[in-house]
């Protein structure tokens, strides 16, 4: 086989399945936010885990319920946001 043929063989056609979801899940809203939101939820519970307040005191970082909302909260907003820009720019 050939360098051309075996570079043609296994690289990934523009009409593949993972393609055809993932473009599904960018251009739709409800899927965005989705993974906006738990992307968001993922990043709350590792900053709960890793930096959170371990005192008590902080009324955000201490309950890690409260941060995984917050956190769930700013990544539904943050792709939602994303999405208005890209319509807004073109």
């Amino acid at each position: 086989m050939t360098l051309l043929k075996m570079k043609k063989h296994l690289s990934l056609s523009e009409n593949t399945e993972i393609e055809t979801i993932w473009r599904k899940i960018t251009n739709n809203n409800y899927y965005r936010i989705l993974l906006g939101a738990i992307v968001g939820a993922g990043l709350g519970l590792l900053y709960w885990k890793f930096i959170g307040c371990n005192s008590g005191t902080c009324p955000l970082t201490s309950d890690p319920y409260k941060t995984v909302g917050i956190f769930t909260l700013m990544g539904g907003l943050y792709a939602k946001k994303d999405k208005q820009k890209k319509k807004e720019a073109n």
